[in-house]
Parts: structure tokens; sequence; C-alpha cells
């Protein structure tokens, strides 16, 4: 390429130059970022693999666990699971306190995300507790709501 060359690419004008709606939105990170986020998601909803298969017993066994360890762990989880879920409603009362008494939206939409972690963390040790109560490993949403949401199924133990 010459010098003449140069300096022609250098100022060239194309219908870019004044209409590029594109790049003002900036198309290309924006796709990116939502390929990105779905991934991210799709991924959260996919479930691993196991390391291993293998039963509860088994389970029991290569960890070296007894009956009063899983009792107490049980115990454990379900009050951790039960503080998770009192400083969530805590935490949502205190949003809508913010939001109806200060008037302080942005109060309330950091309360709800806050609380929506307080709520996971709640059901992820209940759930654990769950399926300490259940001796089966790899249980279930549904079975974990049929449970909590069934009658008949209160106060009965495992098997």
């Amino acid at each position: 390429m010459s010098i003449k060359d140069d300096a022609k690419n250098a100022i060239k004008i194309s219908r870019k130059t004044f209409f590029n709606p594109s790049g003002w939105i900036g198309y290309g990170l924006l796709k990116t970022q939502i390929q990105t986020t779905w991934d991210f998601v799709s991924n959260i909803f996919t479930p691993a693999e196991p390391a291993r298969i293998e039963t509860f017993e088994q389970a029991m066994q290569r960890l070296g666990l007894t009956e009063d360890s899983l009792q107490k762990t049980r115990t454990r989880y379900l009050i951790t699971s039960a503080v998770f879920l009192v400083l969530a409603l805590v935490t949502v009362v205190e949003g809508i306190r913010l939001l109806s008494q200060h008037g302080t939206f942005a109060g309330f939409v950091l309360a709800i995300p806050t609380a929506a972690l307080f709520f996971v963390n709640a059901f992820r040790y209940h759930f654990w507790a769950f399926q300490i109560k259940k001796r089966k490993l790899g249980c279930t949403f549904q079975e974990w709501a049929e449970s909590i949401f069934s009658s008949n199924d209160r106060g009965n133990t495992p098997q």
C-alpha cells in the first residue's frame, strides 16, 4: 500500500459514519452479554452429574457417619433454615416499612433480592434436612414440596 491509499482509508466516509444504530446501542456487546446471561441461567437450572452414584447407607459408611451424628446434623440444618426464614421475613417487612413510612423505593428494591437470598438459603438447608429425614440422596424439588404441603406425610419417619 502506498501513502496515498493509507490517507484515503483514514478519511473514508460511509453511511455508518453518520447513521449506525447498531453501533449506538452497542449491539455486539449487548448480544455477548445476553448470551453470557443465558448460559449462566441455563447452568443454574441444569443439575450437575453426580461424582459417584451411591445409596444413602453407602455414603454414611464412606463418610463414617452415625445415626446420632445424622440427627444432630439434621437438627442443625433445620435451625439454620429457620434462622434464614426469619431473616427473610424480617427483611421483607423492613422493605415494606421503608417503602410505606419513608417512601424510599430504593430500600424496598434492595430488600427484595436480599430476602430472596435468605429464602434460597432457608430452602437449601431445609432440603438437606429433608434428604436426611428420607434417607435418600438426590431427592427432587417435587418430593420436597409434596412433603411440605401434604398433610399425610407430616411426622412420618422413614422405614
